[in-house]
């Protein structure tokens, strides 16, 4: 029994503009905000910890 493939919406004309500039504006949106230090976040300290444990890294 084969499971139905549904077909991948695409955008024209004014809805692909639309689309395109609220996209632009959130990536603006996200460019003012602080940069963060990954390497004093907890979970990637925990995260790292546990690797170095089992290995991997």
């Amino acid at each position: 029994m084969a499971i139905a493939v549904k077909a991948i919406p695409t955008l024209y004309g004014a809805e692909a503009r639309d689309f395109r500039e609220r996209a632009d504006e959130v990536e603006r949106r996200n460019n003012k905000r602080p940069k963060r230090d990954l390497n004093k976040d907890p979970k990637v300290i925990a995260v790292r910890e546990i690797l170095r444990k089992g290995g991997i890294l």
